[in-house]
């Protein structure tokens, strides 16, 4: 479906109300005034993932939360190897205890900033549009963003064949980028966007 100029802003504008509230929540776990920012909502055919994140074979680590409610999906946090560990290094310190492949404390720190990313997102939504939405417990995975898009994609229900992304940038500890990606179930963008219509 054609989503609007104006539809794109406001998810925008909403976007930049979510990632204000993350950013609180996050200063606050980090113990570091952490700021966040939405420079850039876009809407892409699924099959033009690379356009996002360039060759699909790229280690990443990605948090996965199951949208259910009036639109339901699948939404994604994706992080660049170094920016986890910029953030394992803030929380946990720099041990062992940091190493994201084997440790399961840094494991579950990192999936909770996930939760605190994409729930900020999704809170933004709902509030700002009315569309009720919920979150599962958030699953973590790191590996080749490709091979993990692809599993996630394989799990029940039809999905939309577009995927609206909202770019982030994470300043405080380091620069840093990350993407949400929310990957409406067949019909789901529509309930979300048309609240919008401008």
């Amino acid at each position: 479906m054609d989503v609007t100029a104006a539809q794109l802003e406001a998810l925008k504008e909403i976007g930049n109300i979510g990632s204000g509230h993350a950013a609180t929540s996050l200063s606050d776990m980090l113990q570091s005034r952490i700021s966040m920012d939405v420079p850039r909502v876009w809407l892409l055919p699924l099959n033009k993932l690379t356009e996002v994140f360039g060759e699909l074979d790229s280690p990443r680590a990605a948090i996965y939360l199951k949208i259910t409610g009036e639109a339901p999906g699948k939404a994604i946090f994706v992080f660049s190897l170094p920016s986890v560990q910029t953030i394992l290094d803030t929380l946990l310190g720099k041990n062992p205890c940091t190493d994201i492949f084997t440790s399961e404390l840094a494991q579950s720190a990192l999936k909770e900033v996930g939760n605190i990313l994409v729930g900020s997102f999704i809170m933004a939504i709902t509030e700002f549009s009315g569309v009720k939405l919920y979150t599962s417990i958030p699953a973590l995975g790191i590996d080749m963003i490709g091979a993990m898009i692809e599993t996630i994609l394989i799990e029940e229900g039809k999905i939309d064949d577009n995927v609206l992304i909202f770019d982030t940038k994470m300043t405080g500890l380091t620069e840093m980028e990350g993407k949400f990606l929310y990957i409406p179930n067949e019909g789901s963008l529509k309930k979300l966007v048309r609240v919008f219509d401008l």
